[in-house]
């Protein structure tokens, strides 16, 4: 029997895009809202190379339409399917119908989790009692790409060189790290003032970094700004790379912004990073995306 997977499509397309990746299905139902119509857009770009994608736009919180209008769309679409809900994104009244259409349904249902470097997929069944049962829980092993996430994420974006020598440094160093993917000077297409010095990706966590001679509040302003639900979003690490060290006052702020800071002092004493300010910015990196230092 041929499976179809309901999605419900929020501001992060990731809980969304590695566990289709993952189940596999036939056909792919992206539940979405108007203001989350283009990330749905955007999935059923990179999803429909591999299986059918349809979309169903509904009110965010209404309740007993977003019911309707899954009820309706199932019994019209779907007929025949053996249906799985993913039930980590959209808003908590769209993750509740369809909760509600899954019990009616009987049907499984998934929640995506990311936390300390790990990707879990767990799967629930309901009893023919009606109850919930958690049925296992696993850590997928499919990898996002960083061009898949950023498409996802905003759509089309450029990158370049690295700009100056300090970033040069820095981006030999991170090259050094095994199996971490790296873009540099990147700029979403539209939101050219929103240029990223560096996105890394170790397995399926992503972190933005800016890298300046002198960490300053404009540094952390830049990295808030992109790390925004909007456009690359809230899951991911965020690093503040300063060649010379980082006052009190901005390091406190961006520890309130859950920025990692990492000075690096050697390039501003001698022009260069030393053995120790590199194996520093590895461990760091590697740490904050999950892995034990190296």
């Amino acid at each position: 029997m041929k499976t179809a997977l309901i999605l419900l499509v929020g501001e992060q397309p990731a809980p969304n895009l590695l566990p289709t990746c993952h189940l596999k299905p036939d056909t792919v139902l992206l539940v979405h809202t108007d203001r989350t119509r283009d990330i749905a857009e955007r999935l059923k770009d990179l999803l429909s190379k591999d299986c059918r994608c349809l979309l169903r736009n509904v009110d965010p919180y209404d309740l007993p339409g977003i019911q309707l209008a899954l009820r309706g769309f199932l019994d019209q679409e779907l007929v025949g399917y053996r249906l799985l809900f993913n039930l980590t994104g959209g808003t908590k009244p769209m993750s509740l119908a369809a909760f509600l259409t899954a019990s009616q349904r009987s049907a499984p249902f998934v929640y995506f989790q990311t936390e300390g470097g790990r990707s879990l997929l767990h799967r629930y069944q309901f009893t023919d009692q009606g109850k919930v049962r958690l049925e296992s829980s696993e850590e997928l092993s499919v990898t996002l790409t960083l061009d898949d996430y950023l498409r996802a994420q905003v759509g089309n974006y450029t990158t370049e060189s690295p700009r100056d020598e300090f970033e040069q440094q820095v981006y030999q160093t991170l090259q050094s790290i095994p199996e971490l993917e790296i873009f540099t000077s990147v700029r979403p297409q539209g939101l050219e003032a929103l240029e990223i010095d560096f996105v890394v990706r170790l397995g399926n966590q992503v972190g933005v970094m800016e890298a300046k001679t002198k960490g300053a509040k404009s540094g952390i302003d830049q990295i808030q700004a992109v790390a925004e639900q909007r456009y690359l979003g809230t899951y991911m690490a965020k690093f503040l790379v300063s060649g010379r060290p980082v006052d009190r006052n901005n390091k406190n702020l961006a520890q309130a912004y859950s920025i990692e800071v990492i000075e690096l002092p050697s390039y501003a004493d001698v022009g260069s990073l030393n053995d120790g300010d590199r194996k520093e910015l590895r461990q760091r990196v590697l740490k904050r995306l999950g892995k034990r230092g190296r």
